[in-house]
Order: C-alpha cells, then sequence, then structure tokens
C-alpha cells in the first residue's frame, strides 16, 4: 500500500502481519529467486525475500515511499540486490520475468484497493510460467451488525453541531464504504462466506455475491460489515476478522443501511453484495422479510459528482486543453533533451510570465511539472 509515513509505520506495526509474510515467503522463494514487490511502499516485504536468499528484487511504487525503500536497504546492505522504480507498475516494463509477485494491496474488503487488477497485470506481464503469487487465494466474508461506531459515520453529516444545511450530504455517507475495528459482539449473525478469488487465473469485471443470514440475538441492524481471509501460501492464512484472536488489525468495510432496523433472533436477512473492482464500486442491498423492508445502496450513489467532469467524460464531447493542461505542455515543450531544469524554469518564466496569475505560482507549477513528468 502507499501513503505517508504515518501510513507505513501503521502497516509495519500491524500485529501478526509480517510474522505472516515472513512464514508465507519462507515457504515459497527459494534460493536465487527474482522477486517483484509490486506497489513495495517501504519494501519491507522484498526485503523478506532477499532474507529468505532472493536473488533479485525488483520494488515498484508510485510514492515517495520507495524513497525509504531505497535507503532503508542500501542500510541494511542488500541494495545491490534491488532495484528501485518509481512509478505505478501497471506503466512499468521489468528487463525480465521473475520467479514470485509479491504485495499487500489488500484491503479492508479484500478485494477494494486493487489487489485483483494489480496482480492479474503483475501474473500477465511479470511472472513467469509457474511462478507464485504472494497472496494467492481471497476468501470474502460477510455479517449483519450492530455497530454503534459505523453508525455514527453514516450519520455524521446529520450529528449535533452540523448546520442543517449540510445533513443532506448524508445521502452520500450512507452510500460510503466506511472503515470500523468491529468486536465480536458487534454482530448480530454469523458471517457468511460470499466467494473465494483465485488470484491466479483471469477474474470478471463484475462480480455478484448472495447470502441469507440469520439473526441470532436481538438487537439493531445498522449495516453490514465485510472482511477477508487472504492465503499467503499454502496453510498461510491472514485475516482481518474480528472473530479472529490472529487478526492483523486491519479495519473491517462497514456498509451502512439508510435507517436502524430493529431486528429479532431467528429473522432473516436476504443479502447481494456486488463488485467492480476496477472502479472501486462496491453496491449492497439488504432485505428484511419479517418487515418487508428493503435496502439498496452502492459507492456510485454515494460519490460527489463533478458535473463538468460528467460533461468531459462523454463520448461526443470534443476535448480541449484546460488552462493547466496547456500550461503542462507549453512547459513540457521546453523539455528538448538539452536545456537543464534551471534552463527550462528561465526559459519559460521568460517567455510565458502570466501563465499563471502570480510568478511565484507559474514557478511552483514549472517545478511540480518537471518533478512529476519527467525523468
Amino acid at each position: 500500500m502507499s501513503g505517508s509515513l504515518e501510513e507505513h509505520l501503521g502497516y509495519l506495526s500491524l500485529p501478526h502481519r509480517l510474522d505472516l509474510y515472513r512464514a508465507a515467503v519462507e515457504k515459497i522463494v527459494q534460493p536465487g529467486d527474482h522477486v517483484a514487490d509490486v506497489g513495495c511502499g517501504t519494501a519491507v516485504l522484498g526485503m523478506l525475500c532477499l532474507q529468505a536468499g532472493a536473488g533479485h528484487v525488483h520494488a515498484i511504487d508510485s510514492s515517495v515511499a520507495i524513497e525509504v525503500a531505497r535507503e532503508t536497504l542500501s542500510r541494511a546492505g542488500r541494495a545491490s540486490k534491488v532495484d528501485f522504480i518509481r512509478g505505478s507498475s501497471f506503466q512499468v516494463d521489468l528487463p525480465e520475468r521473475v520467479d514470485v509477485v509479491i504485495c499487500d494491496h489488500v484491503g479492508y474488503f479484500g478485494f477494494d484497493y486493487g489487489l485483483i487488477g494489480l496482480l492479474a497485470d503483475a501474473r500477465k506481464r511479470f511472472l513467469k510460467p509457474g511462478g507464485m503469487l504472494i497472496p494467492s487465494r481471497l476468501k470474502l466474508h460477510i455479517a449483519a451488525v450492530e455497530s454503534q461506531k459505523g453508525r455514527q459515520l453514516a450519520d455524521g453529516w446529520q450529528a449535533p453541531g452540523i448546520p442543517p444545511e449540510f445533513h443532506w450530504v448524508r445521502q452520500n455517507s450512507v452510500n460510503s464504504k466506511h472503515a470500523v475495528n468491529l468486536q465480536r459482539d458487534e454482530l448480530l449473525t454469523a458471517p457468511s462466506e460470499l466467494c473465494c478469488i483465485n488470484l491466479q487465473v483471469d477474474q470478471p469485471d463484475f462480480f455478484s455475491w448472495s447470502a441469507h443470514l440469520t439473526v441470532q440475538r436481538d438487537g439493531v441492524l445498522h449495516g453490514l460489515a465485510g472482511w477477508f481471509e487472504c492465503e499467503l501460501a499454502e496453510s498461510v492464512w491472514m485475516t482481518n476478522s474480528p472473530l479472529s484472536d490472529f487478526a492483523i488489525g486491519r479495519p473491517q468495510a462497514f456498509l451502512p443501511i439508510e435507517d436502524a432496523l430493529p431486528v429479532k433472533c431467528g429473522e432473516v436477512l436476504d443479502v447481494t453484495v456486488m463488485a467492480r473492482p476496477a472502479d472501486h464500486m462496491i453496491a449492497w442491498v439488504v432485505v428484511h422479510s419479517a418487515s418487508g423492508r428493503r435496502f439498496s445502496h452502492s459507492t456510485w450513489q454515494g460519490e460527489l459528482l463533478d458535473r463538468e467532469q460528467i460533461i468531459r467524460n462523454h463520448p461526443e464531447h470534443i476535448p480541449h486543453f484546460s488552462r493547466t493542461g496547456h500550461a503542462r505542455s507549453l512547459v513540457l515543450g521546453y523539455c528538448d533533451g538539452q536545456r537543464s531544469v534551471a534552463q527550462v524554469q528561465q526559459a519559460v518564466m521568460r517567455d510565458h510570465p502570466a501563465l499563471f496569475p502570480s510568478r511565484a505560482e507559474t514557478a511552483r507549477f514549472i517545478t511540480a511539472v518537471l518533478s512529476r513528468d519527467t525523468q
């Protein structure tokens, strides 16, 4: 996973996680193996592979965390066996096929951080025939929950102190996935396994899963909770289940319903969960047969729509450069393979001093473009 240093420290601090990956690596990585650590962050997984005898690691990440990886492995005396590649793995080419692809883009609900698409691309373009993936399979579980924490997240825009003019935004938050850390006693039903996804073969673009959940105690239904079991290697499973004593501490995915609903022991909930992982879209339907209530939600409904973006995305729209796009194109036009960064900055400032309202913003923009879009 990519993100801030604080986020990466959180990943390193999760209980059991590194021990489980280490156990998987020791089972799979053979001496001399070449490994692709995809979306590597600080490359701790690549480091585990080197410790297990890997001959070389391609560490790939689009965030600045790749610099933490570079410095850490240099200090550990292992940088000679690593090439550090700053970029999206979808846009990177490797000079060779590798024996193992490893990553930890496992979201709260397993698939919801891009794991399926990322591994599918890496498997097709990076992995040798017969090579191994870590992880290899993903089981998804769902349960009905009574969670005040989840309800507060869904109802946050109508909380005391929020001006009533903003209460309408609740419609977006009840159609959003929220991260929660649930306790066992917050579950109203036993969990149901929705599916088992084999990451070593092609998967459909769209998934639809159904479950029948039986309420085990009287309570109030606030929504659904989803979590994962992830097979890292044979007999090595990682989970964020609230029912496991060995959960890694990663939150579960809370999927709220519009209204809190009283339920009684023995009543049945018919649940459907649909997902289009490439678009980060999740939809969920809950039917309470005893009352006839039906709740239908999707993260698509939870998106804040950009009307101009919708127009720009229409197939018949004729695109034109925006001011920013024109400015970026102009700056990159000065990159001729001869000018230095300083010379490009000077030339743009000289020829286009009013590119933005202030010279300071023009200078900042030039620096940002050269930093991001050149090498």
